[in-house]
C-alpha cells in the first residue's frame, strides 16, 4: 500500500532561490536513485516574497520511505541546511492517511 508524506518547508526570505536550487538537485537524485519513491513533487504556496514550500511524497510502502530517510540525497539536503541555515522554521514532516477521494481518472 502506498505511503504518503507531506513535508512543509519555510525558507528565509533571502534564501528562497537557494532552497529552490537545492530542491531541484535533490529531486533529480531521488528520481534517479530511489525506485520506491513514486512521487516526489515540490510546490510553492503563499506569496513570491514569503512562500511556503510543500513536498508531496508517495512511496511504494513504508520500507521505501525508510530507504529515502537514509538516502544520500536526503543526507545532502540536511547537511546543506546545517551549513547554510536556509530555513526560517524547522522542517515539518507529516505522514498522510487517505480516507476519501481518488488519485486520477
Amino acid at each position: 500500500m502506498p505511503f504518503h508524506i507531506l513535508a512543509i518547508i519555510t525558507p528565509k526570505a533571502d534564501r528562497i532561490a537557494r532552497v529552490e536550487e537545492i530542491a531541484k538537485e535533490v529531486a533529480t537524485e531521488v528520481e534517479k536513485n530511489e525506485p520506491g519513491t513514486l512521487k516526489y513533487q515540490w510546490f510553492r504556496t503563499g506569496t513570491a516574497e514569503a512562500p511556503t514550500i510543500v513536498v508531496w511524497e508517495v512511496y511504494a510502502d513504508e520500507a521505501a520511505f525508510e530507504t529515502h530517510k537514509t538516502s544520500p540525497a536526503l543526507a545532502r539536503l540536511i547537511e546543506i541546511e546545517k551549513q547554510e541555515g536556509n530555513l526560517a522554521a524547522p522542517l515539518e514532516v507529516q505522514p498522510l492517511e487517505q480516507f476519501a477521494g481518488f488519485a486520477s481518472r
